[in-house]
């Protein structure tokens, strides 16, 4: 029988629990007493047949098979299942054999295991009915005459006898009564402290999972339908609630906004945060196409609503297909990645800058740029590139740059996307992530 831990304790109801304890506890002694009896039933088969004495023999052979079939059976569920029942049969056929022990040694000489058995049960803690079931039987069979029975041979206890083993099993009834219910407080008090420590940790879990889905829900279920842009896009928070954020904006059939963000650190306060901030991107999705004007008024924002140590990097891209441009403003997000696919090339749009929420004035600006079709256009998180492996090094922007071109030829953005996250795990291997990573890409068809 495994020996449950606390932990796995305090997801049981409180009387099973406390049954579960009181039963590792007894079994601990119970395999012992078992071993025991077992090899002292299997002398008496011995004895006995030197002695001719089959009768006792057959009861020490019988009593030896138990024990071996209940100390084979120890692991098995049945056994677990109805330990205590179990343990309180053998114990009244124990009874019983320590009675017909008595039947082969004078009556007097029969005390010492009497008094000895008392102590036996004294080891045990059960509930106390039972208790009083078990000292109460043991008391009639050491005072029941063994005349009544049929028994010639042996002495029936004295009266000095019968008082002392009366006197034993009440003082040991009293004290197993007291043990068990001393035990029982113990237990309960630790086990309750536990038990409510468990059940805020589940509230906090269930809170935390919600807060999750609400996250989740926050950013797109899928990329938008246009027809000139292939978009592919994924989050991969690093706890249950991330701090990268992403949004795709329509400003016309030809324009098209993309916001990437990252909140310091992540947990609920980042997430609470990029609550605040889509909010505020929603009620201003009509200024987007000019979007340092959408940055200094969330960069009021959040100094205003937050406290100093608290910053946002955020990157707003506008994509104007009949213009042909992309135009870029950051607050002290990572730039994003333009690949040429004519002339294999990379550059970068939208450095400088301080994040959103710093105590410093900062000053953003726009960078505007031609496109033309089959570029590629890759928003990350710094996640991305300061992905460590277990060499201690980081995945960096030469690598990114290095897949992006592997996987640029003719196939799809989600394919792209698929490769850029597909080399980040080959490099990462098992290494714990220790930032949200967030990677979208765009390309113009």
């Amino acid at each position: 029988m495994r020996a449950p831990n606390l932990d796995e304790l305090v997801l049981l109801p409180e009387p099973l629990a406390l049954q579960r304890h009181f039963d590792t506890k007894n079994y601990r002694f119970f395999r012992v007493l078992l071993v025991a009896l077992s090899i002292a039933s299997l002398v008496g088969v011995g004895v006995l047949l030197d002695q001719r004495g089959f009768l006792g023999a057959a009861v020490y052979g019988a009593s030896f098979l138990l024990g071996i079939g209940l100390f084979v059976l120890r692991g098995s569920p049945p056994f677990e299942k109805s330990f205590r029942q179990i343990l309180l049969v053998y114990l009244f056929l124990q009874i019983l054999v320590l009675k017909f022990t008595t039947t082969l040694i004078e009556g007097d000489e029969a005390i010492p295991l009497f008094i000895m058995a008392t102590f036996v049960l004294l080891a045990f803690r059960v509930r106390l009915t039972e208790h009083l079931v078990l000292f109460g039987g043991f008391w009639i069979a050491a005072v029941l005459p063994l005349g009544w029975l049929g028994f010639s041979t042996g002495s029936t206890l004295k009266e000095e006898g019968i008082a002392a083993v009366t006197t034993m099993s009440l003082i040991c009834l009293t004290g197993a009564a007291g043990l068990t219910q001393l035990e029982r407080r113990k237990f309960l008090a630790v086990w309750r402290k536990e038990h409510a420590r468990y059940r805020e940790r589940s509230r906090m879990r269930e809170e935390i999972d919600y807060a999750r889905k609400i996250q989740l829900s926050m950013l797109p279920q899928g990329p938008p339908e246009v027809s000139w842009l292939e978009l592919a896009s994924a989050s991969l928070p690093a706890t249950e609630v991330g701090g990268d954020y992403y949004d795709y904006f329509r400003l016309s059939p030809s324009r098209l906004a993309l916001v990437i963000g990252d909140v310091a650190g992540h947990g609920m306060a980042s997430g609470l945060l990029l609550s605040g901030i889509r909010s505020c991107l929603y009620l201003l999705a009509e200024d987007l196409g000019a979007p340092v004007g959408v940055l200094d008024r969330l960069n009021r924002m959040v100094r205003r609503t937050t406290d100093k140590r608290t910053y946002v990097t955020l990157l707003c891209a506008v994509l104007d297909r009949a213009e042909g441009t992309l135009t870029v403003a950051a607050a002290g997000h990572p730039p994003v990645l333009h690949y040429d696919p004519k002339t294999g090339q990379f550059d970068e749009m939208g450095e400088g800058a301080l994040p959103l929420g710093t105590a410093l004035d900062a000053t953003f600006e726009e960078t505007r740029r031609p496109l033309a079709a089959g570029d590629l256009l890759v928003f990350y998180t710094d996640g991305l590139v300061e992905a460590r492996n277990g060499n201690d090094q980081e995945y960096g922007d030469a690598r990114l740059r290095r897949a992006v071109a592997r996987a640029a030829g003719s196939r799809t953005a989600r394919e792209i996307r698929d490769a850029v996250l597909g080399d980040l795990s080959n490099f990462k291997g098992d290494q714990e992530q220790a930032d949200d990573i967030t990677v979208l890409i765009a390309r113009l068809r």
